[in-house]
């Protein structure tokens, strides 16, 4: 990019530098926009920064992030200069934003903000589609340079090409995170008295993984993990899963294997990156912690941190719900049955975090659930 002097060239080239490392890094779509603001903000010299998106629904360009403003600014797509350049795709400098007709006062007027001068650039997707525009208002040092127009062009078009796949990727997300939810439908549907049990669970989980202060990864693998970690009950036959009575040593057998089902059939489901534990998170929520549960005789940390959690998670939900042989028992006695099973069947500290949990949320008080 042929910039206009050694300083300034040094400083763009490190703000896009910047904004490359943080486009690999940050993953939240608003957070990334706002970074890429201020550091053209901060690199151009400006009082403020605005991208404004397109909105096809309504023909509006509305402020995706806008620099110094509370309120969402919102205008018709072919209004003002931001809706000129929108619709022409043609960056625009303009040294003095009064002497043009296409200023819209309004914004000034209803923000309080004073504009004098601004380069706005499109923001084109990789499809050549003009998805929004990109604003800096207001040089604080002389006027804006043909180098400053371009370093926006390039800034814009980096903006363009992550907001299209963060899109990319949440579609794909949702559509996953359906797919999932679908799935544990199908696991729900099997008993109604049960028909929830895997959400509650999975709510339950979420919160012990939030009090253990459980890195985001390893918590969303478990969020899914949790979701499913009853999948293989499919392969149990109706007169064992729905049976209102003590289950023959046989019946337990085939039950228990249930765990098995399950880490066979989401290993064939293509989990990425840390979520790649889903299946061993989910198998595992019956094992021990003195390696007396099933189906491999684990103990203590050989289990995974997500197993140690949804065994905790799940258990609380089976003891406070109605099931076909029994009421459900209250919090208070819950707790104080996963306290007793402390270090033995349970983790240590995903209890603890369960029982702060309700503590903190007023169900139960702590001298109701003392720890020895």
């Amino acid at each position: 990019m042929p910039f206009i002097d050694n300083d300034a060239e040094a400083r763009q080239y490190r703000a896009l530098r910047t904004i490359t490392r943080a486009i690999s890094r940050v993953r939240d779509l608003h957070t990334l926009v706002t970074l890429l603001a201020a550091e053209t903000s901060r690199v151009l010299g400006v009082e403020r920064s605005t991208v404004f998106l397109y909105s096809p629904r309504s023909d509006e360009l509305w402020s995706y992030v806008a620099e110094g403003e509370t309120e969402e600014i919102r205008f018709n797509a072919g209004q003002g200069i931001a809706g000129s350049v929108f619709r022409s795709r043609k960056t625009l400098v303009l040294d003095d934003v009064s002497k043009d007709e296409r200023f819209n006062r309004d914004i000034d007027m209803n923000t309080g903000f004073v504009t004098r001068n601004m380069i706005t650039a499109p923001v084109m997707n990789p499809s050549g589609e003009c998805i929004g525009v990109f604003q800096v208002i207001n040089k604080k040092n002389g006027g804006f340079s043909p180098g400053d127009a371009e370093f926006l062009e390039v800034v814009a078009t980096d903006t363009a090409v992550t907001i299209e796949n963060v899109r990319l990727l949440e579609s794909r997300k949702r559509m996953f995170e359906s797919l999932i939810k679908a799935l544990t439908v199908s696991i729900e549907a099997r008993d109604p008295l049960t028909a929830g049990h895997s959400f509650d669970v999975t709510f339950l989980s979420g919160k012990i993984a939030e009090y253990m202060g459980v890195d985001d990864d390893t918590a969303e693998a478990i969020y899914y993990a949790a979701l499913l970690h009853d999948y293989g009950k499919l392969a149990v036959p109706d007169s064992i899963l729905k049976k209102p009575g003590t289950l023959t040593e046989e019946e337990t057998s085939i039950l228990r294997k249930h765990v098995q089902h399950t880490r066979i059939m989401l290993s064939s489901i293509e989990f990425e990156g840390m979520l790649e534990q889903v299946p061993v998170f989910a198998s595992q929520h019956h094992e021990r912690i003195d390696g007396g549960g099933y189906p491999e005789g684990l103990k203590g940390d050989e289990i995974s941190l997500g197993g140690r959690i949804i065994a905790v998670a799940d258990v609380f939900e089976a003891l406070t719900a109605k099931r076909h042989y029994r009421d459900p028992y209250t919090l208070a006695k819950t707790i104080n049955l996963l306290l007793e099973g402390v270090d033995t069947q349970f983790d240590r500290g995903a209890v603890m975090a369960l029982r702060q949990y309700f503590i903190d949320i007023g169900k139960v008080r702590p001298e109701e659930v003392p720890v020895e």
